[in-house]
């Protein structure tokens, strides 16, 4: 089920693998970033979705207010999600994988839940370790 699709992302729902995919299709503006990741993270709070895959392939870059604003936000909200895996998608690029990193680990302060995240190169590979056991 599609519940966003615009030039700069798409988010999709599949109730079946409690999974919630958020792709990034070109470099947002603030507003649509804000837009994009409150859907996509609200969703997955009321949907109570255990998996989430965000495709950030294309390379997007959040300048130093938005990672704090995404640090602040997801903070907030972490710890009522049912989460259990996070896969980000990024090129092969060591600062996108780097700030990937960093931003889970400044959310994840708050929450010390289950929740794993881990940073593929690929849809594909991200998408088998959310779904495999």
């Amino acid at each position: 089920m599609n519940i966003l699709d615009k030039d700069f992302a798409s988010i999709s729902v599949d109730n079946e693998n409690s999974l919630i995919e958020i792709t990034w299709h070109r470099q947002t503006t603030e507003d649509e970033f804000k837009e994009a990741y409150i859907l996509g993270l609200e969703t997955a709070l009321k949907e109570k979705l255990r998996f989430l895959l965000s495709d950030n392939s294309r390379g997007i870059n959040l300048v130093l207010a938005q990672q704090h604003w995404v640090a602040a936000y997801g903070a907030n909200i972490v710890q009522s999600l049912k989460l259990e895996r996070y896969a980000r998608v990024v090129p092969q690029d060591a600062f996108q994988e780097v700030v990937s990193y960093k931003m889970f680990d400044c959310v994840s302060r708050i929450d010390h839940g289950q929740m794993q995240f881990r940073v593929f190169y690929s849809r594909e590979s991200a998408l088998n370790w959310l779904l495999t056991d």
